[in-house]
């Protein structure tokens, strides 16, 4: 008998619809999905190192590279040589990378929002926990 991973099939599917409705929120605004996001974590946190960076989001280490030039030749972001330990490269906003998320966030916020606004407070409450309790198993066994 074939056992169905009914649950992982329509956690799949969601991602994916979700991913698009992410790049369709970010139409219009001359910003990939990687580069909003490495925004979205350099606005929350201000300043991060490259390696805190890559840990923080889900972009590999070659395309972070890539993503921080364009960035940078925007002008969107500052990239300076931390004071205690040269090897090491501090990240954060410029003043017109900050005004620019902003504008780029409360657009990406509201048409995601939308999305999310069938389920109850509860409900939302829930699906983060339940999907936690997955994703904490998940990468406990992929550590293994």
């Amino acid at each position: 008998m074939v056992r169905k991973l009914n649950s992982l099939i329509v956690l799949f599917k969601a991602h994916q619809s979700l991913a698009k409705n992410v790049k369709k929120s970010l139409i219009g605004t001359e910003l990939t999905v990687n580069e909003f996001t490495v925004m979205e974590a350099l606005y929350t946190k201000k300043e991060l190192s490259t390696q805190e960076l890559i840990d923080k989001i889900l972009i590999p280490n070659s395309s972070m590279t890539y993503v921080l030039d364009i960035l940078e030749k925007r002008a969107l972001i500052n990239r300076l040589k931390d004071p205690k330990d040269k090897r090491r490269q501090l990240l954060s906003l410029t003043e017109t990378g900050e005004t620019l998320f902003k504008e780029v966030y409360d657009h990406h916020y509201h048409h995601m929002q939308s999305l999310f606004s069938v389920l109850s407070e509860e409900e939302n409450q829930e699906l983060q926990r339940l999907l936690k309790i997955v994703g904490k198993k998940a990468e406990e066994v992929s550590n293994k």
